[in-house]
């Protein structure tokens, strides 16, 4: 399969599971335990740093060590990382943006969803600055320090969620400024 045809995977994966998150989020709030939004994108940003650990099996050389770092490997490695990334990315993105619209305020709501996509493209550049390190170090390593920075950005989600759902909660009540 030429590697172009898989960026048709992600958009897939995305009509696939976006039902299924749907229901699952709708279950959970009829029993009352949907998660916050800003868990929803802790939750996200984890799963999209756990989706590495695919790829660092899957660059890991075999125990015989009869593969080389450039054989052939399944695209069903591929396909696996990069459903647990959609998953988090179905946590992160459309969450973010409604999260954006809920707390803004009226005035500025516009600016603040181009300021979302600002930070997507700083994201986007860095990963690009990272993407020069795929030569210079093994995969492995590569990819281990991908899943440490999703990993590392989602604890520090969940870290500031309590703080972060007071002012959120004060916001909805009306009394924040």
């Amino acid at each position: 399969m030429p590697s172009t045809w898989f960026q048709a995977f992600n958009p897939f994966m995305i009509f696939l599971f976006t039902p299924l998150l749907i229901s699952l989020w709708s279950w959970q709030s009829r029993g009352g335990k949907e998660p916050s939004s800003l868990t929803k994108m802790a939750i996200g940003l984890f799963l999209v740093g756990i989706s590495y650990i695919v790829m660092i099996i899957a660059a890991a050389p075999m125990a015989s060590g009869a593969m080389a770092p450039d054989a052939k490997r399944s695209l069903l490695w591929l396909v696996g990382a990069t459903s647990i990334a959609t998953f988090g990315e179905l946590f992160l993105s459309p969450i973010g943006l409604s999260f954006v619209t809920k707390v803004s305020p009226a005035r500025i709501v516009s600016m603040m969803m181009g300021v979302w996509f600002l930070a997507n493209f700083v994201g986007n550049y860095m990963a690009g600055y990272l993407g020069t390190y795929w030569e210079k170090i093994s995969h492995q390593q590569f990819f281990t320090i991908m899943t440490a920075i999703g990993v590392a950005a989602g604890l520090v989600l969940f870290l500031m969620n309590k703080p972060l759902n007071k002012i959120v909660s004060a916001h909805d009540k009306g009394t924040a400024h």
